[in-house]
């Protein structure tokens, strides 16, 4: 049933992503693994042309700990996710 849910979401979702075409996680094919590979490639391609390349990291692994859901289900509803969907999320 939860994997039911998480792909009726994730389609949800998905359709209102046009924007975010670089987005690696929750999508088929996809991974960190990915990411990584495609960072390392990016940075070894401009130091070989005699580029420096700066990087910042920001780990958000609490940043799910502290936002303000309502807030967040507030912001879902304006960029258009079916009031349905937020509702569950809501009440999950």
């Amino acid at each position: 049933m939860s994997k039911l849910f998480e792909s009726i979401v994730a389609n949800e979702v998905g359709s209102h992503d046009d924007a975010d075409k670089y987005q690696f996680g929750f999508k088929k094919s996809h991974s960190t693994s990915l990411c990584t590979d495609v960072f390392k490639k990016v940075v070894s391609y401009y130091n070989n042309r005699g580029s420096y390349v700066f990087t910042c990291f920001i780990d958000f692994t609490k940043a799910f700990d502290r936002v303000n859901c309502w807030k967040m289900f507030n912001k879902l509803l304006e960029d258009g996710i079916n009031s349905s969907i937020v509702a569950v999320l809501a009440y999950w």
